[in-house]
């Protein structure tokens, strides 16, 4: 009966700690994970080439859709990237994220997240950030410092000129994609009257794929010019004999007008390379230099789930990410996050931009690896303390294994009174029902008492020197634990079924003896 007990008290305690354990992780990751990511997958436009484009504008306006839908609770920007935290001159790969400060939402539940103490969740839209725990530990950061971050925009724009510097001309470089451009050129073009004809197929073909291949290479801005310029005169026809979508047919120029296509496009030999190089490095897009910003808050952080280990006001992330007024997506926060999925297909998913640069997910899917891990521990710590009531069991059907040979001329004798098998069995397996009742009921009263009073008993352990449950690993104090009625009566129906059943064998092996050997041996 102990061993039942001692079973049973186990695997109640085992499934409430975890149990308590994953709903503490998920509320710790819903806390500051969208529970819907509406993700721009299409690249905004750039703001050079097209500035009448109002990148805002648009996500604004996704921004303000969602949030108006049944079981969304708010939504707001999404910003994230990773960067490198520089604390002087210790630097290491690091994750950030961007919050719109001006979403209360956001902030209170980043704000819960901070110890007193620690600081707080108010950024503004300033030059200041929340770091998390494990940041802090492992740079010795504390509130009121400075951290400086770097993103990999810098060599992102750097790099293309760096390597265009002291290297041969486009003209030399692609020498012979040039040469069979001209070449090609030259033989597309066929007489019509007193004007010149070129197939539509082998306009497009040099305008859509070649010549934008060409552009396309890590050329210097005025080489791309020059390309683009041959592009322009291309596409400069006079008419079109054909319209869409049938594409045969061709285009009509003037006499002459692929010839000074290829002047052009041999207009790449007089480029003067330095000239080009230090242009391009004069007219370089601006730079997305360093920022310094002033840690105002530690948030707290567990290892067993994943955070980002900066957050920072949006304007510094979408300057920090070259983004400009853009964003890396809109995220939503729901009534009932363990809806998402529903919400998701009923709701979100018939309401998403017509444009088709936008996809959902929901944090099911971002998180799911994780959530799958935590599960399969538990199930396999399940498993394997088990064996604590198998083992009883074992034990169990053993001691009345013993008990039937103790007893046999007991059992010859109601044999030969006339008791009947399904008697015999009775005898024996009311032992292992009062057994399984007893011992499964003793331990859910041990598991609940463990539970109720988990934490007299991590500091027992602590005064003793052994700490099995470190704050500072976990990110959290204390043990968590959820008890769940359902698991406490499966866990007591599985002993008891084990001890009904470790009674059973025996009893009908007892019930099988012949009466009379049993009696030879009185």
């Amino acid at each position: 009966m102990a061993g039942v007990a001692i079973g049973v008290m186990v695997l109640v305690v085992v499934l409430s700690v975890f149990g308590g354990f994953e709903k503490l992780v998920k509320e710790r990751v819903l806390s500051y994970t969208p529970h819907i990511t509406i993700e721009r997958v299409a690249p905004w436009p750039d703001p050079e080439q097209f500035p009448e484009y109002n990148a805002q504008e648009e996500w604004r306006a996704v921004e303000k859709s969602m949030s108006s839908l049944k079981g969304v609770e708010s939504a707001y920007a999404l910003v994230n990237d990773f960067i490198l935290l520089d604390r002087e001159g210790a630097v290491a790969p690091a994750s950030m994220q961007a919050i719109d400060t001006t979403n209360e939402s956001q902030l209170k539940s980043l704000q819960d997240l901070i110890k007193d103490g620690n600081g707080n969740a108010d950024m503004g839209l300033g030059e200041t950030a929340v770091i998390s725990s494990l940041t802090a530990e492992k740079f010795g950061i504390s509130v009121g410092e400075t951290i400086q971050i770097h993103t990999n925009r810098n060599l992102k724009q750097l790099q293309p000129v760096l390597d265009r510097i002291g290297s041969d001309s486009a003209y030399t470089t692609f020498n012979v994609q040039i040469q069979a451009l001209e070449k090609d050129m030259k033989e597309a073009v066929k007489a019509a009257g007193e004007r010149e004809a070129v197939a539509i197929t082998t306009i497009e073909d040099l305008y859509y794929n070649r010549l934008v291949a060409l552009q396309e290479s890590n050329l210097r801005t005025a080489e791309k010019d020059i390309v683009q310029s041959v592009r322009d005169h291309l596409a400069d026809s006079l008419e079109r004999t054909t319209e869409r979508p049938d594409s045969s047919g061709d285009y009509i120029f003037n006499k002459g007008h692929m010839d000074k296509a290829i002047e052009l496009l041999e207009s790449l030999k007089t480029v003067d390379t330095k000239e080009g190089d230090i242009n391009d490095v004069k007219h370089m897009k601006t730079i997305v230099l360093p920022k310094d910003l002033k840690v105002i808050g530690i948030y707290q952080a567990t290892r067993h789930a994943y955070s980002p280990d900066v957050f920072v006001p949006l304007p510094t992330g979408q300057d920090l990410t070259g983004l400009g007024d853009g964003v890396r997506g809109i995220a939503l926060r729901l009534d009932d996050p363990y809806h998402a999925a529903k919400v998701l297909n009923e709701t979100i998913l018939k309401n998403m931009p017509e444009s088709g640069a936008w996809q959902a997910r929901t944090w099911m899917e971002d998180h799911q690896q994780q959530f799958s891990l935590i599960k399969t521990q538990r199930q396999l710590l399940t498993f394997s303390l088990s064996f604590i009531m198998m083992v009883s069991a074992f034990s169990i059907m053993a001691v009345m294994f013993t008990v039937t040979i103790q007893k046999k001329r007991e059992i010859g004798v109601m044999k030969a009174l006339g008791a009947a098998p399904a008697q015999l069995v009775r005898v024996f397996l009311y032992q292992g029902i009062i057994i399984g009742l007893f011992g499964g009921l003793i331990g859910l009263g041990l598991g609940y008492f463990v539970i109720v009073n988990r934490q007299a008993v991590l500091n027992l352990f602590a005064s003793w020197g052994f700490d099995p449950f470190p704050s500072e690993f976990n990110g959290f104090e204390g043990l968590p634990a959820i008890m769940q009625p359902a698991e406490f009566i499966g866990v007591f129906v599985f002993a008891f079924v084990m001890c009904v059943f470790a009674t059973l064998v025996p009893a009908i092996v007892a019930s099988r003896s012949d009466a009379a050997k049993s009696l030879r041996n009185m």
